[in-house]
This record gives C-alpha cells, structure tokens and sequence, in this order.
C-alpha cells in the first residue's frame, strides 16, 4: 500500500448565498403562505364587495363618460346621481362590454349607498355571488395541496439545500 495524500477537509459554503436557500424548502413554505394569504385576502375583498352590493346595493341610470379598453384591464369612466342627490364620477369595471360600450351610452349601474364611488357595477354582469367563494375555495385547495406536498417532501429539499452546501450537489 501505498502513501495516499489526505484530504482537506470540505469547507462549507455559507447559508447565506443564494445557492442554499434557494434550493431550502423553508422558502417555498414561506412563498406558499405569502401567495395563498394575498389570494385568500384579494378574494375575501371580492366577496364583502359583492355582499354590499347584492344587500344595499341602489340601482341608477349611469352615463359613460370615458372608455378606456386595455384587454384585461378594462373600464369605462361612468357618472350617476346617488338617491341622496350627489353627483358621483367613478370606474366601472365590472361592465358589461356586448355591444362594445360608447361614451354617451345609458347604463343601469347598481351601487353600495356606503362608498357609492368605490363598490360599483353593472346590472347586466349579475350578482357573481358565488364567483368569490369559489376563489375562496381554490385557494384553499391548492394552498393544502402546496402544503402537503411540501411537508411530505421536506426531507428531500433540505438534504439537496445541505448537499449544496458541502459540493455533493446534483445540480
């Protein structure tokens, strides 16, 4: 036998680099909760607006004033007069857009007498009672999905994140 140089010893990258908590699974935990918190919320402001509407909700003739048609961002500047007598000038983007809206155009907006310039829609949309609550539920779905399937596979991210560290890494 012969004489076999030792080896240094790995030293191992710090926990700080990019390289090791990417790869941690403490991230995508902490991805996982911040994107189903934003969603759950964005989804919780849909419902409570959409429950204003369909119990308080007032019906007014509305005249368009701008269209504006971007894609997905559409919306039509629309002004009505509230049952109090205020004049309000306000975005609607709940709008219904067959025939494709003009500015002049009558529209029968329904709107919640609290913030009649902020929770605003068009009548022909409907109530989209149940259009949140099925957000809600996805949400929830996909979020305890996301959830398991990290929890059940914690073992294998944390061992590539160490294996990383040390060099032995596979990619």
């Amino acid at each position: 036998m012969g004489w076999r140089r030792r080896r240094a010893p790995i030293r191992l990258r710090s926990r700080w680099l990019p390289g090791y908590w990417l790869r941690h699974p403490l991230l995508s935990l902490v991805v996982l909760l911040v994107g189903a918190v934003g969603l759950l919320l964005l989804q919780i402001d849909s419902a409570y607006r959409t429950h204003r509407l369909n119990t308080y909700g007032v019906r007014a003739t509305a005249t368009v004033l701008e269209v504006h048609g971007l894609q997905r961002d559409s919306y039509v500047v629309a002004s009505f007069t509230t049952a109090d007598g205020h004049d309000v000038v306000t975005q609607v983007s709940d709008y219904y857009w067959r025939p494709r809206p003009r500015v002049g155009d009558a529209a029968t907006v329904v709107y919640d007498p609290a913030s009649p310039d902020a929770i605003v829609r068009d009548v022909r949309i409907g109530d989209d009672r149940y259009a949140a609550w099925v957000g809600i539920g996805l949400v929830v779905a996909l979020g305890s999905g996301g959830g398991v399937f990290l929890w059940r596979t914690w073992p294998i991210w944390r061992e590539n994140a160490e294996d990383w560290r040390s060099g032995r890494h596979f990619a």
